[in-house]
C-alpha cells in the first residue's frame, strides 16, 4: 500500500533558469550578509563576500546556514563570534523568502488530487535552501499547503542518492520505505537512490529538456515513466 508520495524539488515541482535565477537569489544572500556585517561595524568588500559565497560551490547543499556564515567570517579574517554567525545565518535564510522560482504548472493540478486520495506529500531536495527556505519557495508558487514534509540536504548534511537523506524522509513521514513512492527527474539521485533504500520510484522526465538532458536508458527500462505529472495518478493506482 502506498501512503506517501515524495517529490524531488528542482525540475520536478519547480525549476530555475541558469544563470539568471541563481544569480538573483545568490545576490540576495550576499547582500543579507553584508547588511549584517555593516550593522556590526564591519566594512567588508562585496567582492570578497561574493567570492567566498561562490567558492563554496556545491558544498552549500551539505551545509547549514550557520556553517555558511562561519566560513564567510573565516574568509574575511574575522573571529568566529557565535552570535554574529547566528545573526548572519538567520539573515541568509530570510533573504530568499521573496524569491519566486519558475513553477511547474502541472504540480498545482496534481498535488490537490493526491491529497484527496489520502496520501501524504513530501519534498526531498538536494539544495542549498533550508527546510524553511524550501517552504518559502513552495509558498511563492502556491503549493506549500499541500506539502506535509520537507527534507533538505543542507539540513540533513547528505544528498540524494545517499541512504541517509531517504532515511530522514522515512523517519519524518512515519511510513515504511515500501509505502513511499519517490518521484524525480534524476535517474541516479532520485530513482536509484529511492530504490536503493527500499522505496518505490517514478522517473519524471517532463522538464528534462529545460536542463538539456536526455532521459537515462537505465531508468526508462527500470521504473514507471511520467512525462506529465498527472500521469502519476494512473501509475499510483496501479501500485495500490
Amino acid at each position: 500500500m502506498i501512503k506517501t508520495v515524495s517529490f524531488d524539488l528542482w525540475f520536478t515541482l519547480i525549476w530555475e533558469k541558469h544563470p539568471e535565477d541563481e544569480e538573483t537569489y545568490s545576490n540576495m544572500r550576499v547582500e543579507s550578509v553584508l547588511n549584517v556585517l555593516k550593522s556590526r561595524g564591519y566594512d567588508a568588500p562585496i567582492t570578497r563576500v561574493r567570492e567566498l559565497y561562490s567558492g563554496l560551490g556545491a558544498s552549500k547543499m551539505f551545509m547549514s546556514s550557520y556553517d555558511v556564515a562561519s566560513i564567510i567570517l573565516a574568509g574575511l579574517g574575522l573571529r568566529i563570534d557565535e552570535d554574529l554567525a547566528r545573526e548572519i545565518a538567520e539573515a541568509y535564510e530570510l533573504s530568499t523568502e521573496t524569491f519566486r522560482p519558475r513553477e511547474n504548472p502541472e504540480a498545482l493540478k496534481v498535488l490537490p488530487q493526491l491529497k484527496k486520495m489520502g496520501l501524504k506529500i513530501a519534498v526531498v531536495s538536494n539544495t542549498s535552501f533550508s527546510e524553511r527556505g524550501v517552504r518559502a519557495l513552495l509558498k511563492n508558487v502556491g503549493i506549500s499547503d499541500y506539502v506535509d514534509v520537507v527534507v533538505s540536504s543542507s539540513e540533513v548534511g547528505s544528498i540524494k542518492p545517499q541512504r541517509s537523506i531517504f532515511q530522514e524522509l522515512v523517519r519524518a513521514v512515519g511510513d515504511k520505505p515500501a509505502e513511499i513512492v519517490h518521484v524525480g527527474d534524476s535517474c541516479f539521485e532520485d530513482v536509484l537512490g529511492a530504490l536503493g533504500y527500499g522505496m518505490r520510484a517514478v522517473y519524471y522526465v517532463g522538464l528534462l529538456h529545460l536542463r538539456r538532458v536526455e532521459p537515462s536508458k537505465i531508468c526508462l527500462e527500470l521504473v514507471p515513466i511520467a512525462r506529465k505529472l498527472d500521469e502519476l495518478l494512473v501509475i499510483l493506482q496501479s501500485m495500490m
